[in-house]
Parts: C-alpha cells; sequence; structure tokens
C-alpha cells in the first residue's frame, strides 16, 4: 500500500443527498475567516460560488466580472474575487464567483483541480483525497489485476494436457 494517509470522511451527504463539506473562507486577511457549509458540485466548473452578503465581511479582493452560462442555457454577469478556502487544514486560493442573489455556497471542479484532490461518493460518506494517493493506489491496484490476469492465463497454458496416447 501506499505510504500516505488513509482515507478518512470528509464530509457528509446532505438531505437530499448533495455531498456537503464544512470549509472556512477569508480574503487577504486570515483573520476575517468565516465557516461555511457548502455543496460540492461537480457541474460547477469554478472555485467557489457564494453570495454577495456573505463576502462581504471577509475581505475578498475583487478582480473583475465574467459572464456564467447557467444550466437553463441563460448567461448570467457575475462578480468575481480572490480569496482562500481552508477545508481539512488545507488552504487553497482561487477566484470566487459572487451571486448577488441568494444561494448556497458551490464549491467547484477548479477547487478539487487546484486543491489536487479526488472525490469519492458513497451512500454514507463523503471523502476528499489527496489525488497522488488515490493514483498510487489505482495503480498498485491495476499492477495487481494484471498479475493476477497473467498467473490465471499462464497457470491454465502451462498445464499439461492430457492425451489419448498416455
Amino acid at each position: 500500500m501506499p505510504e500516505a494517509n488513509p482515507p478518512i470522511q470528509t464530509g457528509y451527504l446532505d438531505k437530499i443527498g448533495h455531498p456537503t463539506v464544512r470549509i472556512a473562507v477569508h480574503g487577504i486577511h486570515p483573520n476575517l475567516k468565516q465557516e461555511f457549509e457548502a455543496l460540492i458540485d461537480t457541474g460547477f466548473t469554478g472555485f467557489l460560488l457564494m453570495p454577495l452578503v456573505s463576502a462581504f465581511p471577509l475581505g475578498l479582493t475583487l478582480l473583475g466580472t465574467s459572464s456564467y452560462t447557467l444550466a437553463d442555457g441563460s448567461t448570467s454577469p457575475k462578480l468575481l474575487a480572490f480569496g482562500t478556502v481552508t477545508l481539512q487544514g488545507q488552504e487553497t486560493s482561487g477566484v470566487i464567483v459572487l451571486e448577488t442573489g441568494q444561494c448556497g455556497l458551490l464549491l467547484g471542479m477548479a477547487y478539487l483541480r487546484a486543491a489536487k484532490r479526488t472525490l469519492i461518493v458513497s451512500d454514507t460518506t463523503v471523502s476528499l483525497l489527496d489525488q497522488d494517493f488515490v493514483a498510487k493506489v489505482v495503480q498498485e491496484a491495476t499492477k495487481e489485476m494484471q498479475r493476477t490476469v497473467a498467473t490465471s492465463a499462464g497457470t491454465d497454458s502451462d498445464t499439461p494436457k492430457a492425451s489419448a496416447d498416455g
């Protein structure tokens, strides 16, 4: 097995079954850090989406605006800010989309890539694992499967066959 930390539960499934984690967010002043519940949304390509009203007290640095295409195909202009997400003691910085309306926080695919995390969701748990750890486990499992297949194939072909000539 790889010499890395074993998988641990990071989050939970909310009442509807969405993968959810507890994160902290801050801007340029780490002492303004605040904790939130965030839904992990693999359909959101961004880093983090949060309500503008929640962003004000965090000291996020405004970057500008961008237009986003929503699930219904419409486009919507959004304010962008730079901030840091802390999850399991790991700080990861990125561009935060600020939503003017009421919404929950969405942690997206850009976060998972920047934090180098692999999302694993089961029927009861949510885990964000180090992608290098997952890659090593998958690589070792693949090698073991290949050895098993090769051994099975070799055993079948190396077994002497009985002949009628005796």
